[in-house]
């Protein structure tokens, strides 16, 4: 996310130094949990955690909370993150309330999640996979701030780019023959078109059907990308994270048959006008604003498994060719 991070300007990626814009989103969720609106206030209370001290003072002055939501975010940015959160927040809540066997964050940053619901995880192992940098940031944070790791829980370091999925998770604990809730929360947006590919295929292999992937996604179109809440989104993210560009986004209405051809069927899917009925709207009927028309939030389930993708389909690399290569950074 944009706005409200410190430029990093320069060569270093997650693989060397800690996510910034996974600080970004637990400054934008500890944002929203202050939120004086009760209708819409944000439920992660761990975020502000992760935070520098000075930014966890912000948060304490109503005044200075405004402005930053008015000077360093893009509009609808905001917005978008209380309904992202809300969301996956529900698809994770349903999932340990039915006693999923496993479940795995697929670049987890500061998720707050195996935390804020410890009391529903007895039953179920979860998985934390993300940049050893930005692990050992999130676990000197927690461990700062006195927060328990549940037992069940174990990081696994990862370099999506590189290593392979199907490998990494079974040598940490993961089990074939289980099934599993993966979430995939803020993550596809930074991730080269053959990775997304070879991430959702190995989802698919590892898991028995009925598994599930939560996930959200770009989806420009040619109108989108032309309003000045994307345009301002756009700019904001170039200079704020030069480090973590963005590299993949879908054509707009092709999200169906994108899933489809990779053995997923979808269970969920909000649209920015879902999401503001959903999420963002007063008792009222008062809607506090809009989410920029370019993102969608994604629950699907894996049909079956196969060892190797055999559908004939069309790949990640060219779905991107079709999509507006202005999205990327």
């Amino acid at each position: 996310m944009s706005g409200v991070r410190e430029s990093t300007a320069g060569t270093t990626s997650v693989a060397q130094q800690a996510s910034e814009t996974a600080m970004a989103t637990a400054t934008m969720r500890a944002l929203a949990a202050h939120d004086e609106r009760e209708e819409v206030r944000g439920a992660d209370r761990l975020a502000e955690v992760f935070l520098s001290e000075d930014r966890r003072a912000l948060l304490k002055d109503p005044a200075a909370r405004v402005w930053v939501l008015k000077n360093k975010v893009a509009p609808g940015e905001y917005e978008f993150m209380i309904a992202r959160t809300a969301f996956f927040d529900q698809v994770v809540a349903e999932a340990l309330r039915r006693c999923v066997p496993q479940l795995v964050f697929l670049g987890a940053g500061h998720d707050s999640r195996p935390y804020r619901f410890r009391e529903l995880t007895a039953k179920t192992r979860i998985f934390e996979l993300d940049a050893l940098p930005t692990q050992r940031r999130k676990k000197a944070m927690l461990e700062q701030a006195g927060v328990a790791m549940p037992d069940h829980l174990a990081f696994v370091p990862i370099d999506f780019a590189k290593d392979d999925l199907r490998a990494v998770l079974p040598e940490a604990g993961f089990s074939r023959n289980e099934q599993a809730l993966f979430i995939w929360e803020g993550v596809t947006y930074y991730l080269p078109a053959r990775v997304v590919d070879e991430i959702l295929a190995a989802v698919r292999a590892l898991s028995p059907a009925g598994s599930s992937i939560g996930f959200n996604c770009a989806m420009p179109t040619p109108e989108a990308m032309s309003e000045e809440a994307v345009r301002r989104l756009r700019e904001l993210m170039r200079a704020d994270h030069p480090d973590e560009p963005t590299r993949f986004a879908l054509p707009g209405g092709q999200l169906d048959l994108f899933l489809s051809e990779r053995g997923y069927e979808v269970i969920e899917r909000l649209g920015p006008s879902e999401m503001a009925a959903k999420h963002l709207t007063l008792r009222d009927g008062t809607l506090i604003g809009k989410v920029p028309t370019i993102f969608t939030l994604i629950h699907a389930a894996s049909t079956s498994r196969v060892e190797q993708i055999t559908i004939r389909r069309i790949p990640a690399e060219a779905l991107w060719s079709l999509s507006l290569r202005s999205w990327a950074s």
